[in-house]
């Protein structure tokens, strides 16, 4: 199995709009940049599963895309002691989280902004590892 070169760690539990964003915003990214980008599992991070956390080590860049001030994503991380390179947070985006059963009140506008904000993250750590010397 290939390691991709960019491991995403988003807030997906999908119980609300920006957990939603962040799945589709995430997805897309996987379309978009192929073997370059996976998204990784947060349960099995946050459970410690031997794999998931060999392979989190062996990744070159880490972005972390959270839904809101709660911050579960990035917090899980840091108590593992796990660095990542970037992070994004929804709310400093301006999309406010709307609470839990809201998986479907999103906008396109919103997805797509959280989208151009990712790949620019991911371009950026793809174009830094290729100009290492």
């Amino acid at each position: 199995m290939k390691i991709p070169k960019i491991g995403l760690v988003i807030c997906n539990s999908g119980s609300s709009n920006s957990d939603f964003i962040t799945r589709l915003a995430a997805t897309r990214a996987l379309t978009e940049f192929g073997e370059d980008v996976g998204i990784c599992s947060l349960p099995a991070i946050a459970n410690k599963i031997p794999r998931q956390m060999a392979m989190i080590k062996r990744m070159s860049h880490i972005v972390v895309v959270d839904g809101c001030h709660n911050r579960c994503a990035s917090k899980i991380l840091s108590q593992l002691g796990i660095r990542y390179d970037a992070y994004i947070n929804l709310e400093d985006l301006g999309i406010k989280k709307l609470g839990q059963f809201t998986t479907l009140k999103y906008s396109q506008e919103n997805l797509k902004r959280v989208y151009c904000v990712l790949a620019s993250r991911i371009n950026s750590l793809l174009n830094k590892r290729s100009e290492a010397p």
